[in-house]
């Protein structure tokens, strides 16, 4: 949805809560077949009536009858032909940007004012991804900034593991999606290659810096990857380009069949 929605300034003025809520719904409705699987399903649904509700609520509060009436075209959303749900969500979400442009002062107050009533109505409304986050370049510190922008800021489970751990298959078997911590190691190849046994999705970020040099090597990695058709995501890594990459993978993974 960051690279592939059709205007590039459409999400500028929406609140980053209802773009949480949008890319997962965005990238099903891209990519679904007749054949969805479960989980994909319930993360798909559970998005949409929340982003609904979300939408439904900010028209009550500042009285806004545009903004209730998108709600209602959101509920509907999942009653429409396969085919139509892709135009009609990105006609949806041009109006919410036009709205939320127009009336940006009120909607920023109001969600400076409900932050966390409206975090709780995400929390219980969704079923969360289940992410592996593999600390494949022994880098702790690291490790646990990304843990946070996943957990705090993208709203999933997140676990953690070294790929040489004992436990690391049962991992990669109980979660859903895998999340390389780096591309410097030649091992992230054989990471990626691992992933098609056990049937994951999963994405590599490489650092184009270390200690202040450029990491040729991570970059190198990243290139080839790449190249087979692995997923890599560079630097800058801020939590809308990070849940719209992993809810992009992971539904094409699910769906694109």
């Amino acid at each position: 949805m960051y690279e592939d929605i059709r205007k590039p300034d459409i999400l500028r003025d929406i609140p980053l809560l209802l773009i949480r809520g949008l890319s997962p719904v965005y990238y099903f409705c891209r990519f679904v077949n007749n054949h969805p699987s479960e989980k994909a399903e319930n993360i798909y649904l559970g998005h949409l009536n929340f982003i609904a509700s979300l939408v439904r609520r900010m028209g009550e509060e500042l009285k806004s009858k545009e903004l209730c009436q998108l709600a209602t075209r959101l509920t509907m959303l999942d009653n429409m032909p396969d085919t139509s749900q892709i135009k009609e969500l990105e006609k949806i979400t041009s109006s919410l940007s036009d709205i939320c442009k127009k009336m940006r002062t009120p909607i920023e107050q109001l969600f400076r004012d409900k932050k966390t009533e409206f975090v709780n109505l995400y929390q219980q409304n969704i079923d969360k991804l289940k992410i592996l986050l593999v600390d494949n370049n022994n880098e702790p510190e690291r490790v646990n900034k990304v843990a946070s922008l996943l957990k705090n800021f993208c709203f999933y489970e997140v676990d953690t593991s070294r790929d040489n751990a004992y436990n690391y298959p049962k991992k990669l078997i109980d979660n859903d999606f895998i999340f390389f911590a780096s591309t410097h190691p030649a091992t992230i190849h054989d990471l990626f290659k691992s992933l098609n046994t056990y049937k994951k999705p999963g994405l590599a970020v490489a650092y184009i810096e270390k200690d202040g040099n450029v990491d040729r090597q991570a970059i190198r990695h990243g290139a080839q990857l790449q190249k087979v058709g692995c997923q890599v995501l560079y630097k800058v890594f801020t939590p809308i380009r990070l849940f719209t990459s992993i809810d992009k993978i992971y539904m094409k993974y699910q769906l694109a069949s």
